[in-house]
């Protein structure tokens, strides 16, 4: 008599617990139907906790155009909406969801607008391999093998960069650390920071040692007394206007994200990604700089960009700079 084989059900991904910590995969810039392969590919390699939104390019080689506006708006749009369900449902005691947000895509002349619309807040990876042409005139991201293995070798340039460098840099907190700046307000002599983020998340510069032109500096009580107690040293970060950027310590943390609705335009959902995560890595809610001179002076007319607000001259003994450039006036 013959045995009938017994079938096994596997869950689908959406039966996973809303507070589960799924990573957050983008992919972008592979054709019909490779997008659909490579989708399954990642997920295979990344494990059940995965979420991947893939948004297909043209099948056409012939511009280097991958990336026009409605195509990195509905991968941004997905990627957002996601992510943003996922904040809004975590326990207060949990830090943000997803829990790393890796973005792989196909370099071409217009990858700059991608990269752009996804600013500091996710961890790019360029599927270099994908972009070549072959013998026949046809880039390799047409190829079902070469995608196979351009997803591995850009799965492990994630773990070696962020799992294994970024992500142990981010979570450290420390006042030392640039990769936790703000972007925009924090002043290099020749530029704004941002200038060095761009070059990090194009690979002009090496995650191990992303700003060696300048170097934090030891404080101590006496040169900062708003922040530091008696006894009390501190490596931190000063700019070009002499204005130091110390952490805020964890029970100092204030400011909680803000409310995202279903029907948020994406200027507004870019925002609130860009104050929970960093370069892919989560931060903590309410994480910011206290910016302060020394001595205890107080800021007189100094001008800073807050995200929401444009240009402000600040009158007070400091600012609260958060990760999206978002300005708190203190005392």
């Amino acid at each position: 008599m013959r045995t009938r084989a017994k079938k096994f059900r596997t869950l689908p991904s959406k039966s996973l617990p809303s507070t589960s910590p799924v990573e957050l995969f983008l992919l972008a810039g592979l054709p019909h139907p490779q997008h659909s392969r490579a989708e399954k590919s990642l997920k295979r390699i990344a494990g059940p906790y995965a979420k991947v939104v893939a948004v297909p390019s043209i099948s056409w080689d012939g511009n280097g155009r991958l990336f026009p506006p409605k195509t990195i708006d509905a991968l941004l749009r997905g990627a957002v909406e996601f992510a943003t369900r996922r904040l809004k449902n975590r326990s207060d005691d949990q830090v943000s969801q997803p829990k790393h947000i890796v973005l792989f895509y196909v370099p071409a002349d217009d990858d700059q607008q991608l990269l752009a619309a996804f600013d500091f807040f996710v961890f790019p990876v360029p599927l270099r391999e994908l972009a070549y042409f072959d013998e026949t005139g046809q880039q390799r991201r047409h190829k079902p093998t070469a995608c196979d293995s351009g997803i591995e070798t850009a799965f492990g340039v994630c773990s070696r960069d962020l799992f294994g460098i970024v992500k142990r840099r981010i979570d450290s907190r420390r006042s030392s650390e640039p990769l936790l700046l703000p972007p925009v307000n924090f002043h290099l002599p020749l530029a704004r920071l941002q200038q060095t983020f761009f070059e990090l998340t194009r690979g002009a510069r090496a995650w191990e040692h992303p700003l060696p032109e300048i170097a934090a500096q030891t404080f101590d009580r006496k040169t900062l007394p708003n922040f530091l107690g008696h006894q009390e040293r501190q490596v931190i970060y000063r700019d070009a206007r002499n204005v130091v950027f110390p952490c805020a310590r964890p029970r100092e943390l204030h400011g909680r994200l803000p409310d995202v609705e279903s029907a948020a335009t994406v200027p507004e959902m870019q925002d609130l990604l860009r104050s929970a995560y960093r370069f892919g890595a989560p931060l903590p809610e309410g994480f910011h700089h206290d910016a302060q001179l020394e001595d205890g002076r107080k800021f007189h007319q100094m001008e800073f960009n807050c995200s929401r607000k444009g240009s402000i001259l600040i009158n007070a003994t400091h600012a609260s700079i958060y990760p999206n450039d978002y300005v708190r006036v203190g005392a």
